[in-house]
């Protein structure tokens, strides 16, 4: 059995092959060569598409006014080329407050403790973006209630 070994290029360690496995990488890439002929069609189709992409890229920067090699671009500007294009639009943090109103039940000693576990302990999940909780009260905290 024959090998070849190459640097790995990151680290200086060699990498050894064996005259089966490079056999096998060739035949892989004659493999990929003969497939990309067969979809010469579907490439000629992505190249064009790509090129309107690039053209129009081009043509929303060669239409917007330049001074001193510099140019100012509404992101309404920007969300739409990347509309255009099918990109995802930018988006935008937005924050705010809240209220969630509600109630609990938790069996205690007396309200103060009822009020001290639900204020100690309660957990506000929110799964699309940051959430804080500045301050967590109780009203009317009763027996039966």
């Amino acid at each position: 059995m024959n090998t070849i070994s190459i640097p790995d290029g990151e680290n200086g360690a060699m990498i050894t092959y064996t005259d089966n496995e490079v056999a096998r990488m060739v035949a892989d890439l004659k493999y990929c060569k003969e497939r990309s002929g067969l979809l010469g069609e579907a490439n000629t189709s992505l190249s064009k598409d790509i090129g309107k992409l690039r053209n129009l890229v081009r043509d929303f920067f060669s239409e917007v006014e330049w001074v001193a090699g510099e140019q100012t671009v509404s992101k309404t500007d920007v969300n739409e080329l990347l509309e255009s294009i099918g990109a995802l639009r930018l988006t935008t943090t937005y924050g705010g407050s809240f209220t969630i109103t509600g109630t609990f039940q938790v069996e205690a000693e007396d309200e103060d403790e009822a009020a001290s576990m639900f204020t100690e302990h309660v957990d506000v999940n929110f799964y699309e973006g940051d959430i804080t909780i500045d301050d967590t009260t109780t009203d009317d905290v009763s027996e039966d209630y």
